[in-house]
Protein backbone atom coordinates (compact mmCIF):
# COMPACT_ATOMS: atom_id res chain seq x y z
CA UNK A 1 0.00 0.00 0.00
CA UNK A 2 1.08 3.57 -0.67
CA UNK A 3 -0.21 6.81 0.94
CA UNK A 4 -0.89 9.60 -1.24
CA UNK A 5 -1.85 13.67 -0.37
CA UNK A 6 -3.05 16.15 -2.89
CA UNK A 7 -2.78 19.90 -1.49
CA UNK A 8 -3.58 22.51 -3.48
CA UNK A 9 -3.10 25.45 -0.67
CA UNK A 10 0.19 27.02 0.13
CA UNK A 11 0.88 26.01 4.22
CA UNK A 12 3.71 24.47 4.82
CA UNK A 13 2.57 20.87 5.81
CA UNK A 14 3.00 20.06 9.86
CA UNK A 15 5.70 17.17 10.30
CA UNK A 16 2.75 14.23 10.93
CA UNK A 17 1.66 15.08 7.66
CA UNK A 18 5.23 14.33 6.31
CA UNK A 19 5.70 11.10 8.31
CA UNK A 20 2.14 10.02 7.61
CA UNK A 21 3.05 10.16 3.55
CA UNK A 22 6.40 8.20 4.22
CA UNK A 23 8.01 7.13 0.45
CA UNK A 24 3.97 7.90 -0.26
CA UNK A 25 3.10 10.41 -3.57
CA UNK A 26 2.49 13.86 -2.36
CA UNK A 27 0.86 16.55 -5.21
CA UNK A 28 1.90 20.22 -4.90
CA UNK A 29 0.65 23.34 -7.29
CA UNK A 30 3.14 24.85 -8.90
CA UNK A 31 2.71 28.29 -6.70
CA UNK A 32 3.02 25.92 -3.98
CA UNK A 33 6.06 27.92 -1.95
CA UNK A 34 8.13 24.79 -1.89
CA UNK A 35 7.91 24.13 -5.23
CA UNK A 36 8.23 27.90 -6.66
CA UNK A 37 10.88 28.76 -4.06
CA UNK A 38 12.70 24.96 -3.63
CA UNK A 39 12.32 22.93 -1.08
CA UNK A 40 9.59 20.58 -1.90
CA UNK A 41 12.58 17.67 -2.39
CA UNK A 42 14.26 18.93 1.40
CA UNK A 43 10.78 18.58 3.33
CA UNK A 44 9.64 15.05 1.50
CA UNK A 45 13.36 13.29 0.71
CA UNK A 46 11.57 9.54 0.96
CA UNK A 47 8.21 10.86 -0.86
CA UNK A 48 7.41 10.56 -4.82
CA UNK A 49 7.30 14.22 -5.43
CA UNK A 50 4.87 15.41 -8.43
CA UNK A 51 3.80 19.23 -9.06
CA UNK A 52 0.22 19.86 -10.47
CA UNK A 53 -0.19 20.94 -14.22
CA UNK A 54 -3.80 21.26 -16.44
CA UNK A 55 -3.37 20.97 -20.44
CA UNK A 56 -6.89 22.52 -20.46
CA UNK A 57 -7.41 25.06 -18.26
CA UNK A 58 -5.41 28.33 -16.73
CA UNK A 59 -5.00 29.20 -12.62
CA UNK A 60 -7.99 32.30 -12.37
CA UNK A 61 -5.55 34.36 -10.03
CA UNK A 62 -2.72 34.23 -12.61
CA UNK A 63 -4.85 34.53 -15.77
CA UNK A 64 -6.19 38.13 -14.80
CA UNK A 65 -2.15 39.19 -13.85
CA UNK A 66 -0.99 38.39 -17.07
CA UNK A 67 0.18 40.99 -19.43
CA UNK A 68 0.45 38.16 -22.24
CA UNK A 69 -3.00 35.84 -21.49
CA UNK A 70 -2.89 32.81 -23.53
CA UNK A 71 -6.18 32.14 -25.49
CA UNK A 72 -9.52 31.05 -23.84
CA UNK A 73 -12.57 29.81 -24.82
CA UNK A 74 -14.46 30.81 -21.68
CA UNK A 75 -14.95 29.92 -17.87
CA UNK A 76 -15.89 26.70 -16.91
CA UNK A 77 -19.35 26.98 -15.10
CA UNK A 78 -18.44 24.17 -12.72
CA UNK A 79 -15.14 25.54 -11.69
CA UNK A 80 -15.17 28.98 -12.32
CA UNK A 81 -11.56 28.21 -14.56
CA UNK A 82 -10.24 29.84 -17.73
CA UNK A 83 -10.22 27.29 -20.27
CA UNK A 84 -7.33 27.32 -22.72
CA UNK A 85 -8.73 27.67 -26.81
CA UNK A 86 -6.74 24.56 -27.45
CA UNK A 87 -7.69 25.09 -31.86
CA UNK A 88 -5.13 27.54 -31.45
CA UNK A 89 -1.75 26.43 -31.48
CA UNK A 90 -0.50 28.91 -28.98
CA UNK A 91 -2.39 27.19 -26.66
CA UNK A 92 -0.75 24.42 -26.54
CA UNK A 93 2.25 25.74 -26.87
CA UNK A 94 1.36 27.93 -23.51
CA UNK A 95 0.73 24.43 -21.34
CA UNK A 96 3.86 22.54 -22.79
CA UNK A 97 5.51 25.93 -21.84
CA UNK A 98 4.17 25.98 -18.22
CA UNK A 99 4.38 22.24 -17.52
CA UNK A 100 8.08 22.49 -18.68
CA UNK A 101 8.64 25.45 -15.75
CA UNK A 102 6.67 23.14 -13.27
CA UNK A 103 9.15 20.30 -13.83
CA UNK A 104 12.21 22.68 -13.86
CA UNK A 105 10.84 23.80 -10.39
CA UNK A 106 13.09 22.79 -6.69
CA UNK A 107 15.96 22.42 -9.02
CA UNK A 108 14.52 19.91 -11.12
CA UNK A 109 14.41 17.62 -8.33
CA UNK A 110 10.75 16.21 -8.38
CA UNK A 111 9.55 13.07 -9.42
CA UNK A 112 7.13 14.07 -12.20
CA UNK A 113 4.12 15.62 -12.44
CA UNK A 114 0.43 15.08 -12.22
CA UNK A 115 -1.32 16.02 -14.66
CA UNK A 116 -5.47 17.12 -14.24
CA UNK A 117 -8.43 16.75 -16.76
CA UNK A 118 -6.82 14.89 -19.53
CA UNK A 119 -10.60 13.10 -19.64
CA UNK A 120 -11.90 16.54 -21.51
CA UNK A 121 -9.68 15.48 -24.43
CA UNK A 122 -11.36 12.35 -24.75
CA UNK A 123 -12.85 10.95 -27.27
CA UNK A 124 -12.37 13.03 -29.72
CA UNK A 125 -9.18 14.58 -28.56
CA UNK A 126 -7.08 11.99 -27.31
CA UNK A 127 -3.89 12.63 -29.47
CA UNK A 128 -3.31 16.05 -28.76
CA UNK A 129 -3.51 14.60 -25.02
CA UNK A 130 -0.83 12.48 -26.27
CA UNK A 131 1.14 15.01 -27.91
CA UNK A 132 1.32 17.56 -25.07
CA UNK A 133 3.02 14.55 -22.57
CA UNK A 134 5.20 13.66 -25.40
CA UNK A 135 6.16 17.49 -25.74
CA UNK A 136 6.83 18.01 -21.98
CA UNK A 137 8.61 15.11 -22.37
CA UNK A 138 11.06 16.13 -25.38
CA UNK A 139 11.36 19.90 -23.73
CA UNK A 140 12.74 18.64 -20.04
CA UNK A 141 16.15 17.81 -19.01
CA UNK A 142 14.76 14.14 -18.15
CA UNK A 143 11.19 12.77 -18.71
CA UNK A 144 8.65 13.19 -15.88
CA UNK A 145 6.67 10.62 -14.20
CA UNK A 146 3.23 10.63 -15.04
CA UNK A 147 0.93 10.52 -12.28
CA UNK A 148 -2.70 10.99 -14.50
CA UNK A 149 -5.92 11.94 -13.19
CA UNK A 150 -8.77 9.82 -14.67
CA UNK A 151 -8.37 9.75 -18.54
CA UNK A 152 -9.01 6.03 -18.37
CA UNK A 153 -8.23 5.45 -22.63
CA UNK A 154 -5.51 7.21 -22.08
CA UNK A 155 -3.21 5.40 -19.57
CA UNK A 156 -2.36 2.45 -21.63
CA UNK A 157 -0.07 4.55 -24.32
CA UNK A 158 1.64 6.42 -21.34
CA UNK A 159 4.83 4.64 -20.92
CA UNK A 160 6.34 6.49 -17.67
CA UNK A 161 3.03 6.12 -16.26
CA UNK A 162 3.69 5.55 -12.20
CA UNK A 163 0.40 6.81 -10.72
CA UNK A 164 -3.59 7.22 -11.51
CA UNK A 165 -6.19 8.72 -9.46
CA UNK A 166 -9.64 8.05 -9.86
CA UNK A 167 -11.29 11.42 -8.74
CA UNK A 168 -14.83 10.69 -7.76
CA UNK A 169 -14.50 6.87 -7.07
CA UNK A 170 -13.55 6.16 -4.25
CA UNK A 171 -15.48 2.90 -3.36
CA UNK A 172 -17.69 4.31 -0.80
CA UNK A 173 -19.39 6.61 -3.30
CA UNK A 174 -19.82 3.78 -5.92
CA UNK A 175 -22.88 2.27 -7.34
CA UNK A 176 -24.98 1.23 -10.26
CA UNK A 177 -27.75 4.54 -10.84
CA UNK A 178 -28.54 3.37 -14.62
CA UNK A 179 -27.20 0.51 -16.94
CA UNK A 180 -24.66 2.81 -18.58
CA UNK A 181 -23.17 3.76 -15.63
CA UNK A 182 -22.32 0.08 -14.64
CA UNK A 183 -21.30 -0.45 -18.45
CA UNK A 184 -19.01 2.69 -17.85
CA UNK A 185 -17.45 1.45 -14.42
CA UNK A 186 -16.25 -1.91 -16.39
CA UNK A 187 -14.57 -0.05 -18.84
CA UNK A 188 -13.28 1.81 -15.47
CA UNK A 189 -12.51 -1.71 -13.94
CA UNK A 190 -10.45 -2.71 -16.93
CA UNK A 191 -7.96 0.11 -17.18
CA UNK A 192 -7.61 0.18 -13.85
CA UNK A 193 -6.38 -4.08 -13.71
CA UNK A 194 -4.11 -3.11 -16.74
CA UNK A 195 -2.82 -0.24 -14.75
CA UNK A 196 -2.16 -2.43 -12.22
CA UNK A 197 -0.25 -5.20 -14.13
CA UNK A 198 2.33 -2.63 -15.18
CA UNK A 199 3.18 -1.92 -11.77
CA UNK A 200 0.68 1.45 -11.67
CA UNK A 201 -0.14 2.66 -8.29
CA UNK A 202 -3.95 3.53 -8.08
CA UNK A 203 -5.46 5.98 -5.78
CA UNK A 204 -9.13 6.77 -5.08
CA UNK A 205 -10.61 10.17 -3.89
CA UNK A 206 -13.90 11.58 -2.74
CA UNK A 207 -14.98 14.80 -1.82
CA UNK A 208 -17.15 15.52 1.27
CA UNK A 209 -20.15 16.54 -0.83
CA UNK A 210 -20.94 13.31 -2.67
CA UNK A 211 -23.17 11.07 -1.67
CA UNK A 212 -22.92 7.64 -0.45
CA UNK A 213 -23.39 4.81 -2.40
CA UNK A 214 -26.26 2.33 -2.47
CA UNK A 215 -25.94 -0.89 -0.73
CA UNK A 216 -27.33 -3.41 -3.23
CA UNK A 217 -25.66 -6.53 -3.70
CA UNK A 218 -24.54 -5.04 -6.72
CA UNK A 219 -23.73 -2.29 -5.44
CA UNK A 220 -21.55 -3.74 -2.61
CA UNK A 221 -20.05 -6.35 -4.96
CA UNK A 222 -18.57 -3.34 -6.90
CA UNK A 223 -17.02 -1.77 -4.08
CA UNK A 224 -15.24 -4.94 -2.98
CA UNK A 225 -13.40 -5.57 -6.03
CA UNK A 226 -12.30 -1.54 -6.32
CA UNK A 227 -11.02 -1.87 -3.16
CA UNK A 228 -8.72 -4.59 -3.77
CA UNK A 229 -7.40 -2.85 -6.71
CA UNK A 230 -6.54 0.28 -4.46
CA UNK A 231 -3.01 1.17 -3.01
CA UNK A 232 -4.90 4.52 -0.75
CA UNK A 233 -8.64 5.94 -0.26
CA UNK A 234 -8.93 9.64 0.75
CA UNK A 235 -12.58 9.96 1.77
CA UNK A 236 -14.31 13.40 2.80
CA UNK A 237 -11.98 15.66 1.10
CA UNK A 238 -12.99 19.21 0.73
CA UNK A 239 -13.71 20.21 -2.75
CA UNK A 240 -10.71 22.61 -2.92
CA UNK A 241 -7.92 20.23 -1.51
CA UNK A 242 -6.35 23.36 0.03
CA UNK A 243 -6.76 21.35 3.24
CA UNK A 244 -3.67 18.93 3.94
CA UNK A 245 -4.82 15.28 4.12
CA UNK A 246 -3.16 11.95 3.66
CA UNK A 247 -4.91 8.51 2.55
CA UNK A 248 -5.40 5.68 4.23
Amino acid sequence: MSAMSIYFGVEHPVQPVVSAIGAGDVVLEPFHPLVRDGGFADVFPHSRRYVYVNPTTVDPWHYERMADKPPIIGTDERWGLPRLDLDRPEALDWAVAQAVDAFAADGGRSTGLFVDDLDRLLPDRAELAIEYLARVGEATAREPRWFVNRGFALWPRIEALDAVLLEDLAPEVVGFTSIDESRWLDDVFAAVRGARARGVRVHALSYDDQPAGGTTIADLRVRGELTALLDSVTTGADRPLNVWRTSR
